[in-house]
Order: C-alpha cells, then structure tokens, then sequence
C-alpha cells in the first residue's frame, strides 16, 4: 500500500495522531514545534503549548491532556489555557514522549531520553511510564526506559504492547484493570533494525499491530503472536512516527511524519499527515475519563 497526502504541514516532529469521532476530525502534535494541531472540515487549527509536547490525549469531559517538557496539563483547545496537573518524572534529562488512554479510561504516558532530540551524548535507561487512573492516582508502570513510544492494547484491554524504541522490539505485558498493574512482561518480537527504528504504534480489530518505523519511510503490520511481517503502507519520506485509524469506517489509517534530520529537497512532504485505506478496521482513540 502507498499512503496519500492528507494534510500538507511541516511539522518539525508530527507525532500522536487521535481520531476524534465524536467530530470526525484529527488530532495530532509537533513535538519540538510545541503545537497542538487539529484538522477539521479541511481547516487546520493549532493551539501553542509553549514548550516541548509528547502527546495530547482526549478527555471525556472536553479539551485534552498534553504530556509536556514540564509535566501533564490539561489544554483547552478553544482558548489555549493549560492547567498543571502533576509531573511524574521530574528529571531535566528526560521529557514525555508517546501516550494514550487505555480502553478503561486511564492515560498512559512515557517519558525518553532528552538527548536523544539532538543527537548529542548518549541515552541512558532512566525514563518511565505512568498511568493516571480516572481519580488522579499516578502510577508507575516500568522504569529503565530509554525512548518510550508505541502503545497498544488488544480487544479486551488486558494484554498490553510496548515500545521502547531503542529495544528494537514489541514487549507484552498482562494488564489488570482492576489493580491497574502490569506483569509477565516478555518480548513479543523483535524487529530488524534494517527495518527502522519502531516508533508509534496501534492495533487493528483482528489484533494485528501497525508500527510506524522512523527511519525506514513505511508503517509495518506484524503479527504480534509470531512476529510476521504481513503488510507495509510506504512513505514518500524516510521518519514515519505515529499511525491511528480514524474515518467514517473506522478503515482509515492517519500516519504522521517529521520533517528533522530530512533532506527537505529530496523529501519536500517531510513534516505532513498522510491517510491510507486500511483494508480493515482498527481501534477508537479511547478518552482519558478523569
């Protein structure tokens, strides 16, 4: 499959895509651009955060999360404000990266390697993931981490799927709900690092995983039980960060690029969002309920 131009942007690093249904509109954020975008009814809106965002999650009762260089807040889309609600990982060497609310409602965020933004040093095991329950208890789900990203869950919300991007691999965990806690962590597989780096990542009715690989210009489709490669969707531009589905149909999937590091020359479409027909329907972007 060859993805299609949708948005035509120049997103420093386009990251997290979120389908919202609801408006039948997209979601998506330029880390290092400190923006929030939203595409609607073919116009592009963008609210400034002012420092570096990981990810925007959706919350049940309006506006989003951001996972910010300075900790999660809650952003009013219309208006732009932010309101700090608690910084997990308090540690000037890291920030937030890739994060999701589960189907449960919780909100799930990773935190990476800062030195890995600039290519300068090299990083070290001592990011975290942390879930937000809808009460507003924190948790702390893994530690040692050294670029956290994809996240995943299966049809019932009880298997969990990871990246850290610098693992060249998927791990899975088993995931209770009612205890909110992770255990029986292993590798599901591992990905060739010819392939890309993996980045973001989501997973499709029939339990399949859509990787974006940055590096490697294509989102890859794996079977998670075996670690087959079973489709590709190609990029016209080497760092593909994050996939969602979204559409009328559920069938669509919405790809996000960056444009950093890219030979713009060579790569003119480096930055934008791009949509492919799946050939099969994928997971909601679920809402944080707290």
């Amino acid at each position: 499959m060859k993805a299609e131009l949708y948005i035509r942007c120049s997103c420093v690093n386009g990251e997290g895509p979120v389908w919202d249904e609801a408006r039948q509109c997209l979601h998506f954020v330029d880390v290092l651009g400190n923006r929030i975008h939203t595409w609607e009814n073919g116009e592009l809106t963008t609210v400034e955060v002012g420092e570096n965002i990981g990810c925007a999650v959706p919350r049940s009762g309006g506006g989003m999360v951001a996972g910010l260089l300075s900790g999660w807040y809650t952003v009013d889309l219309k208006t732009g404000e932010k309101q700090f609600l608690c910084d997990p990982e308090p540690n000037p060497r890291t920030r937030c990266n890739d994060g999701k609310a589960d189907p449960f409602g919780n909100l799930w965020i990773g935190c990476m390697s800062r030195s890995l933004d600039s290519g300068a040093g090299e990083a070290q095991p001592e990011a975290g993931l942390y879930c937000m329950t809808p009460d507003g208890q924190v948790k702390t789900m893994l530690t040692g981490l050294y670029l956290g990203n994809g996240l995943a869950w299966n049809g019932d919300g009880r298997k969990f799927y990871y990246i850290d991007t610098m693992l060249h691999n998927v791990q899975v965990f088993d995931f209770d709900p009612d205890t909110v806690t992770l255990s029986n962590g292993r590798e599901a597989f591992a990905i060739p690092a010819e392939l890309g780096l993996p980045d973001g990542m989501t997973i499709d009715c029939q339990g399949k995983l859509w990787i974006a690989m940055f590096g490697g210009g294509a989102v890859l489709c794996f079977d998670p039980d075996t670690g087959s490669l079973l489709d590709r969707v190609e990029l016209p531009c080497p760092n593909v960060t994050c996939a969602c589905f979204g559409g009328r149909d559920m069938d669509e999937l919405f790809i996000t690029t960056g444009a950093q590091g890219t030979d713009l020359a060579a790569y003119p479409l480096a930055g934008s969002v791009f949509r492919v027909k799946a050939g099969i329907k994928g997971a909601p972007s679920y809402s944080f309920r707290g």
